[in-house]
């Protein structure tokens, strides 16, 4: 790899470690001013906790689950968001039906859907269905968006070569629509993790990292609380990582 690359990495990797080292002292200076941990534990007394929780097969367990069911909810979120698209680009009175059902959806405090939907499902359905409810509005309404913004020109020539409609949607839609595709599934994958925990914070199912911080609130554990949000964050960033690469990896298969 030339030095050139090298060294804005290097300096990007510089500035982050200083950036996340002034949060600690900040955070270190704001335990020893308030003087209890109990408030407002110091951030070796949480690490210390977190390591604690590391070896233990409940932690793994739980995290496990959790994130079984975000990637169910935004896998069906996705998959719905893709189906209702090519309803509502077919037929004008689908998109006529749909499009205020959704837009609610998007207006509706997460919430509301969670104690809802605890009166119909139980307590481990609840978190698939309310991160399904996140995902499905910002992916529909980017991929109706990309949809209604592709050239017609372009389908003026897809029909003038006689691309049919599979050689249309392989050659045309697809790649109009895979940018705005993309940037939405990345959107969306941060709200669908947090509406997984917080309807496990709500319902408390049995193995949910939400409702470790429920008992963790609840026993005054405030050292685990923090803990297990310092858990739920590096897990997102990592979840939207991960899924950024697959997708840059994805797209420049594609472009090749």
């Amino acid at each position: 790899m030339p030095a050139k690359s090298i060294r804005p990495r290097a300096k990007a990797l510089l500035t982050r470690a200083g950036v996340l080292l002034f949060y600690l002292a900040l955070w270190e200076a704001l335990s020893r001013a308030v003087g209890q941990s109990l408030l407002l534990p110091s951030p070796g007394a949480v690490l210390k906790k977190l390591l604690t929780l590391l070896p233990q097969q409940r932690f793994w367990l739980t995290l496990l689950y959790t994130l079984a069911r975000t990637v169910w909810a935004y896998a069906l979120g996705i998959a719905a968001a893709i189906a209702l698209c090519a309803l509502c680009c077919r037929f004008r009175l689908a998109n006529t039906l749909l499009s205020p059902l959704l837009s609610a959806i998007r207006a509706t405090p997460v919430t509301s859907f969670i104690v809802l939907a605890l009166v119909w499902l139980s307590s481990a359905r609840v978190p698939v269905l309310t991160g399904f409810l996140m995902t499905l509005p910002v992916v529909f309404s980017a991929l109706v968006s990309a949809v209604r913004g592709i050239d017609p020109r372009l389908t003026e020539m897809a029909g003038m070569y006689r691309f049919g409609r599979a050689g249309t949607l392989r050659r045309v839609l697809i790649p109009a629509v895979m940018p705005a595709f993309v940037e939405s599934c990345l959107a969306s994958i941060g709200l669908c993790w947090k509406a997984v925990v917080a309807a496990e914070v709500i319902g408390v199912p049995k193995m949910a990292v939400g409702s470790r911080l429920y008992e963790a609130k609840i026993y005054l554990e405030t050292d685990s609380l923090l803990a297990w949000t310092l858990t739920i964050v590096l897990l997102s960033v990592l979840l939207e990582a991960a899924l950024r690469r697959i997708a840059h990896r994805a797209l420049e298969v594609r472009h090749d």
